[in-house]
Formats: structure tokens, C-alpha cells, sequence
């Protein structure tokens, strides 16, 4: 019956899903730390973004896009773009923050975490696009 189950819900997700779930989980969880008790190193790093929204604003943020990647994930490919943007708009905020904070003043050792934020996204954009399914064009026989 558990087979039965997981076998289903495979077949539904797929690998595009359950990188939506997983990415999903994984910035909610996140996004309540960043909110309750963040690093000093983030907050830091992230410094310029703090000008616009105090941290558990941007903990707020990582909890709701993550909760769209957690939702869109059993949707159907073409209809999980907000889901795609859930997993993909945090990191990448993340990556320019800390780009911004390690040039304009911020910590100086922000540079470190750029790479790492934006692998994320890059990785999600690949299973995305290795994951869409193939458009068939019907050709007409003359």
C-alpha cells in the first residue's frame, strides 16, 4: 500500500515536482530561521536589502515563496510558473544582495556567498528546463 502510494505520487511529481517540493520545504524552513534568529553574518551580508525591509520581512518573503514551490509542485509543467518563480527568486535575491553588500560598503566577505545563492537558482533553472515536455508539431503529408 505505502508502495502504492509513493508510486503515485512519483508518477505525479516527477523530477520537476519534487525539486518544487524539496526547494519548497527547504526555503520555508529558511525563511522562519531568517525570521526568528537570523546569522549576524546574513544580516551583514544582505545589508542594502535591509534598507527596504527589516529581516523577518525578507524571512516572510523566503516562507512564501517557498510555500508557492510546495504548492505548484504536483502542477502540471506550463502550469507551475509561479512555483518555478518561488524556487528561483529568493536565491537570486539572495546572490544580488550579497553582491551588492560585498561592493557598495556592506561586508566585505559577502562575495563568498554570491556564488552559492545563485548555483540554486541555476541548478532549479536547469531541472525546469531539462524537465519541460516536448512540443509535437504535426507536419501535413502533400
Amino acid at each position: 500500500m505505502i508502495r502504492t502510494a509513493l508510486a503515485r505520487c512519483w508518477q505525479r511529481l516527477q523530477r520537476r515536482g519534487l525539486t518544487l517540493l524539496v526547494t519548497g520545504g527547504a526555503w520555508m524552513s529558511y525563511g522562519a530561521h531568517i525570521s526568528i534568529q537570523p546569522r549576524y553574518g546574513t544580516v551583514r551580508g544582505i545589508g542594502p536589502l535591509l534598507d527596504l525591509m527589516p529581516m523577518p520581512g525578507w524571512g516572510l518573503v523566503w516562507l512564501v515563496c517557498g510555500a508557492a514551490a510546495v504548492v505548484f509542485s504536483a502542477a502540471r509543467p506550463g502550469h507551475d510558473v509561479l512555483g518555478i518563480g518561488g524556487a528561483i527568486v529568493p536565491p537570486l535575491l539572495w546572490a544580488v544582495a550579497y553582491a551588492l553588500g560585498a561592493t557598495v560598503g556592506g561586508d566585505p566577505k559577502a562575495w563568498g556567498a554570491i556564488a552559492p545563492w545563485a548555483s540554486h537558482a541555476v541548478v532549479i533553472l536547469i531541472v525546469v528546463v531539462g524537465t519541460r515536455p516536448r512540443k509535437v508539431v504535426m507536419v501535413p503529408h502533400g
